[in-house]
């Protein structure tokens, strides 16, 4: 099989889906045939080597000033001769394009009023949309998300495969102390405990609840946490003026979690108390399974993938992302030591079943099917 991947999100600050093309390249080697081949189509330079890709591996640079869209179709499009099918992990495909391929729908955050701005309806909705339509196999990593596919897409169920996404092999619980009051004395400046949120302070992620929560703790109960933001802020939220109307200026720390390799980010995990993932709805959340992984006790939402991923009591669920909630969750999630004990063993029995070996292998799996090789 010739098989091509849209390794576009692999430039830049890797976040979901550039950890997402990762790891499928690292763990299809696992799986590949004599007789198959992957190239991988980039925008900007890329060296397999960082990555310890095989000869089966091939980096195709198509240099552009185009932007994403564009991209796609007038660079890669015109490539599809040179593959027996082209996986595209982020959603989109070129519209026009004249072979096979497969496209990863990872959520159709749409459904969830407030999950975007006003004009995300008008523009990546709209080419998921189509691009769902258009592709021979639609992979989508969780019940949710395959019925938003099915009902809102329009997209006719057997040709929607269930691939679970998962958690690489070197993520888990750390009991290095010293490790650990490094990474606290490294992002906040001294060995104080912390409740850590990672990823983009997407708007669909409430940070301004989860702030306002975190001082409605700070005041009552006179915690001597910090409250870390792990991540880029997209946004542009104002951090300053949000910690200062708040009143916990000092207690929060935001950092654009820029990392060398993304295993850098399980100390992260592992040193704080908890982690806090107040998302209005997400299709699959990796950095919930991460947490889980590390055995950090976790907070979420009770919906969506995050319901789903925290089956069988592996996290503290709240009905709604409002900060009184938060809160009322943190505070249980900090002094409740039973719960926090069945909650940290329940996750890390309920991770298990989240390996990104397996969905490496399945992804592969339905390539070929796409395929026909």
């Amino acid at each position: 099989m010739r098989l091509g991947i849209n390794a576009m999100r692999l430039s830049g600050q890797r976040l979901g889906v550039g950890r997402y093309i990762e790891y499928m390249l690292r763990y299809w080697e696992r799986f590949l045939q004599p007789s198959d081949s992957v190239t991988i189509y980039v925008r900007e330079p890329f060296d397999k080597r960082t990555l310890n890709l095989s000869d089966a591996y091939t980096v195709k640079l198509l240099e552009s000033s185009l932007g994403g869209v564009l991209w796609e179709h007038l660079a890669l499009a015109p490539r599809h001769r040179e593959m027996d099918v082209l996986f595209c992990p982020s959603y989109t495909m070129p519209l026009h394009y004249r072979g096979r391929c497969v496209v990863a729908t990872h959520s159709v955050n749409e459904v969830q009023l407030g999950a975007h701005p006003w004009w995300y309806n008008l523009t990546y909705s709209q080419r998921n949309r189509l691009s769902a339509r258009r592709a021979d196999r639609v992979i989508v990593p969780s019940e949710s998300t395959r019925h938003h596919v099915e009902r809102i897409y329009g997209v006719a169920p057997g040709k929607i495969d269930l691939v679970v996404e998962g958690v690489p092999e070197t993520f888990h619980p750390l009991k290095d102390s010293a490790q650990l009051q490094a990474v606290r004395r490294k992002y906040l400046g001294d060995d104080r405990p912390y409740v850590a949120f990672v990823g983009k302070l997407s708007q669909r992620r409430n940070i301004p609840a989860l702030i306002e929560a975190f001082a409605m703790l700070k005041r009552r109960d006179n915690i001597p946490h910090s409250l870390l933001l792990f991540g880029p802020n997209i946004l542009g939220l104002r951090l300053n003026e949000l910690t200062d109307r708040f009143g916990v200026t000092g207690s929060v720390v935001q950092n654009d979690g820029i990392l060398e390799k993304h295993d850098d980010i399980v100390p992260v995990f592992c040193a704080a108390d908890l982690f806090v993932h107040p998302s209005a709805y997400e299709g699959f959340s990796i950095t919930t399974v991460e947490a889980m992984a590390c055995g950090v006790p976790v907070i979420t939402v009770n919906r969506g993938a995050a319901k789903e991923i925290t089956d069988g009591d592996a996290a503290i669920r709240v009905d709604e992302p409002a900060a009184a909630s938060i809160a009322a969750a943190m505070r249980r999630g900090l002094f409740d030591q039973g719960l926090r004990a069945s909650v940290r063993a329940n996750a890390l029995e309920r991770v298990r079943a989240y390996s990104y070996v397996e969905t490496a292998r399945q992804t592969l799996d339905v390539c070929r099917r796409a395929a026909h090789v």
